[in-house]
């Protein structure tokens, strides 16, 4: 697992939420510092997707975690994906959403357990009745160079996560705790 990093994806506008997602607080501790603590469990190095609007919120929250600022002509989640892929061009990346707070340590587990023992894949992602969980989810440096070659060289025509699964070569895992992925838009 040394070529895995942990990613919090946090560079979202939050607009159903209204706020940042990663700055709201749950038993004093921010929502983006407890998935932090869920990748650090799992000895990753852990690196932080952020938009340019939350730099100084979380260079405070994150003092000791690389920050990288979404840079690339993409909305949504895919802009963060490729702008940590092209720094960090050679690591797989698990991608876990700011809001997985219900994330359990199994279903982590089950994940890297499938990653390392299943090799040949360009993505590993949970799938419950034919809908692919896009976050919690793994994303191999191979997989992710085509993609992003196929970006710069204005090929893609969709930019969602689910897009990446059903384009490239991946492991779709059973989904068994749903309430994992619990999903917070609003409280």
């Amino acid at each position: 697992m040394s070529n895995l990093i942990g990613v919090i994806l946090c560079g979202g506008e939050s607009k159903r939420m209204g706020r940042d997602k990663g700055l709201i607080e749950q038993n004093g501790k921010h929502w983006a510092v407890l998935i932090a603590e869920k990748l650090r469990q799992l000895e990753l190095p852990v690196v932080v997707s952020i938009n340019k609007k939350q730099q100084d919120a979380y260079d405070i929250l994150f003092p000791d975690t690389p920050l990288i600022v979404d840079k690339l002509t993409i909305k949504g989640p895919l802009n963060g994906l490729l702008t940590i892929h092209e720094n960090f061009p050679d690591k797989d990346i698990l991608l876990m959403a700011t809001d997985l707070i219900d994330m359990d340590d199994k279903t982590l587990k089950e994940l890297l357990e499938v990653y390392q023992n299943e090799t040949g894949f360009e993505f590993y992602a949970y799938d419950s009745e034919g809908f692919a969980q896009s976050f919690c989810s793994i994303f191999t440096a191979a997989g992710l160079k085509k993609v992003f070659e196929r970006f710069m060289n204005n090929e893609l025509k969709k930019y969602s996560l689910h897009d990446r699964f059903n384009e490239g070569k991946t492991r779709f895992i059973p989904l068994s705790n749903i309430e994992a992925f619990n999903n917070y838009n609003n409280l």
